[in-house]
């Protein structure tokens, strides 16, 4: 069981942070398109239990299970996290149902993962936003980000479901726990980025 360590950074543009990265040596994926949902049973029981469970169609269709930390800080977002490939999503999302698990939740993005050395860091395009999110040790984590220009006053340790419901919030939106691009949306991204749907 490997320990997710993490934060968040909104962001305007991604050709700075690319600009520093590729100075500072950092190897990127190409852009790809991902789909996740998120599981529960219908009286919530995991999501009181702080519990997410998920399938993800993306660069690779994984299992995940995140499962609170035994410390909680304030500084970023840290997770105990089981994880797996699936050779089949819809075999297991069928497994989910039959053992009465319901999609709690749908969110789309576009992603483009860089590396270097023991830190991670994901450019994602969201519905309602551009975010750097960066994983690695507790160490190294604010030193990344100074690194890559991300002010560490403007990070979150929030998740990607709290952060859109504070956006719809902000906009004087419903609460709805699902962020899907429109169709336009998602072609025009795809193409732009040069992404296969």
């Amino acid at each position: 069981m490997a320990i997710e360590t993490e934060i968040k950074f909104p962001v305007e543009d991604f050709s700075p942070i690319l600009e520093r990265m590729n100075n500072l040596g950092y190897s990127c994926t190409d852009w790809y398109f991902e789909q996740n949902l998120v599981f529960d049973y219908e009286n919530g029981t995991l999501r009181q239990k702080d519990i997410l469970l998920r399938i993800r169609r993306g660069l690779a269709d994984k299992i995940t299970l995140k499962l609170p930390a035994e410390k909680e800080n304030l500084l970023y977002k840290q997770r105990e996290e089981l994880e797996s490939e699936l050779a089949d999503p819809g075999v297991m999302e069928k497994v989910f149902n039959c053992l009465g698990l319901q999609t709690w939740f749908r969110y789309e993005k576009f992603r483009r993962i860089c590396r270097l050395d023991e830190t991670k860091v994901c450019l994602d395009i969201l519905p309602f936003g551009y975010y750097v999110e960066l994983e690695g040790t507790e160490n190294r984590l604010y030193q990344a980000a100074g690194e890559l220009g991300l002010e560490q006053e403007k990070s979150s340790t929030k998740t990607y479901h709290e952060l859109h419901q504070e956006y719809r919030k902000e906009s004087g939106l419903e609460p709805d726990p699902n962020f899907v691009f429109s169709a336009g949306q998602k072609n025009i991204l795809a193409q732009k980025l040069n992404v296969k749907l």
